[in-house]
């Protein structure tokens, strides 16, 4: 788990009197609190070119606009029908890859806490839904502060059996912290996931986050607790010797197949706006250089064979654990999966039912 100690917690004055803004600011006892108007003049006063982590402020906000949305995914990418629960926004990892730093600009970690809305819009919704909370934060990093995979992951459940609810993390999180007598009714609806890289990318690129052996600890943990877990190895990093590096991984993989979910395999791609960001934040990076080239979706990519060639190795390595393991390529080209595949899913619905 991350520890975060902000410098200040400012509340928006619409949501002062929430029940869950008083659980939240217990955990923060002695760290002065200021009552605020409105995030948005918040951060438009205050927006710098980059910022740190050491210190950052909390704000305790209401989400003004929808908490579900479907992924957005890429121009001319298949995508796989996900949704996004944006409960938070703001990590306290610090990823040099993260699309955050160029995204959203602003020095905050910032808490929605008007989950009573949350709650409507789930109702509201219709059909099968696969959706997850780690777009804009990791969905366990800030749990001990939150509370909010116990205290509202069952409540997200119980809105309709069609939910299945990811919490993706790169946190050593295990079940027995969070997993409560609401968990466990609902348990085959929620599956906790890993974000999985070599341990010298984590070291490298994975700023404060935990190692690789205990994510995939916690992995197993989760497991034999009987809970469905997921791993996502993205981005994937080419460099000299990632054959070597992602062998290591799987190796220490022994979490039993049919607890697995999914996996995903998403190669290393970002926006231009983030490589100077990068280049001035993390100086000793060099993921940014190297073979890259513009996309149709402008996101700077490996070339197709590079990608190709990975992909068919890490699905090589899959298989070994189980030929039935459900994989799917994460914001990639029809192209890519018609040549790692063989075949690519012509509609979306052909990726529901992978799921």
């Amino acid at each position: 788990m991350a520890i975060i100690r902000p410098e200040i917690i400012y509340i928006e004055k619409e949501i002062a009197e929430l029940p869950y803004t008083r659980v939240i600011l217990q955990k923060f006892s002695g760290i002065p609190a200021q009552i605020i108007g409105d995030l948005r003049a918040l951060i438009q006063k205050n927006k710098k070119p980059f910022f740190t982590k050491t210190g950052q402020p909390l704000v305790l906000a209401k989400q003004r606009g929808r908490f579900l949305r479907k992924c957005p995914g890429t121009k001319e990418h298949i995508c796989c029908n996900y949704y996004t629960l944006n409960i938070a926004a703001g990590c306290p990892y610090d990823c040099t890859y993260c699309f955050l730093q160029s995204y959203t600009n602003n020095p905050y970690y910032i808490i929605y806490v008007n989950l009573d809305d949350m709650l409507a819009e789930l109702r509201a919704s219709r059909g099968r839904i696969r959706l997850g909370t780690g777009e804009f934060t990791d969905s366990l990093a800030l749990e001990q502060y939150t509370g909010f995979a116990a205290e509202y992951a069952p409540r997200i459940c119980a809105v309709s059996p069609d939910i299945t609810l990811e919490l993706k993390t790169k946190s050593s999180f295990t079940p027995d912290k969070i997993w409560t007598a609401g968990l466990t009714r609902f348990r085959r609806q929620i599956v906790l996931a890993w974000s999985l890289n070599p341990q010298m990318i984590i070291d490298s690129e994975e700023h404060y986050t935990a190692s690789l052996a205990d994510r995939i600890q916690a992995a197993r943990s989760a497991a034999a607790a009987g809970c469905r877990v997921a791993l996502h190895f993205d981005p994937i990093i080419y460099s000299p010797g990632w054959q070597e590096q992602y062998q290591a991984v799987f190796a220490l993989l022994n979490i039993p197949p049919e607890k697995i979910a999914w996996v995903s395999l998403g190669a290393f791609r970002f926006t231009p706006s983030l490589k100077p960001i990068i280049e001035r934040r993390f100086p000793d990076s060099t993921i940014v250089y190297g073979e890259l080239f513009p996309g149709r979706d402008r996101k700077m990519r490996y070339p197709e064979p590079i990608r190709i060639k990975v992909y068919q190795y890490m699905l090589k390595q899959l298989a070994a654990i189980s030929p039935a393991l459900p994989v799917y390529l994460c914001m990639e080209s029809p192209e890519v999966w018609q040549k790692v595949y063989n075949k690519h899913p012509a509609q979306v619905k052909q990726l529901n039912e992978l799921f």
